[in-house]
């Protein structure tokens, strides 16, 4: 790769809002799980409804896995736009570092959720306490992005929302 591309590719665009979409959902079964947790710790057989949404939210957790996973495929293989003008270099970095970190947070996500479903080692307090970084990260994430494309105008949203492109 030599080039720095000028835009994300569809693919990393579309990846992207599948975990966002996948985030929020999880939030949703996130008292299903840990009902069908409790009651495994109890010895008791939990609710078929909790069951099954917990079972969603696996599937959920394994989409989050593969997106992320071919997102960073496809940033090492195509690479990202750089940082919008005007962006400065402390500001750079900071994006750069968040960027990171929200990948690294998707990924001990799901690997904590994976460990402590399958009974491997009981993560379920770590898996909490990162998901609770996650959505302060992806808020602030967010937050950065409308202040970028409204108060600076800067098109740094409308690179992952392209009807907001002039």
């Amino acid at each position: 790769m030599t080039d720095t591309p000028t835009a994300y590719r569809p693919a990393q665009i579309w990846l992207h809002w599948i975990v966002v979409i996948g985030v929020i959902l999880q939030i949703g079964f996130n008292s299903a799980i840990v009902a069908v947790m409790d009651a495994r710790e109890a010895g008791q057989a939990p609710a078929a409804t909790d069951t099954t949404w917990a079972w969603a939210h696996v599937g959920i957790g394994s989409v989050i896995l593969l997106a992320v996973l071919t997102r960073l495929y496809l940033r090492i293989r195509h690479g990202v736009p750089g940082h919008a003008p005007g962006t400065s270099p402390t500001q750079a970095r900071i994006a750069s570092l968040m960027h990171n970190a929200l990948y690294a947070l998707l990924l001990a996500m799901v690997v904590t959720g994976m460990l402590t479903w399958n009974g491997i080692a009981p993560l379920g307090g770590l898996h909490f306490a990162l998901g609770t970084a996650l959505f302060f990260a992806a808020l602030a994430h967010a937050a950065a992005a409308i202040f970028n494309q409204f108060v600076r105008k800067d098109g740094t949203l409308a690179r992952m929302i392209p009807a907001l492109r002039k």
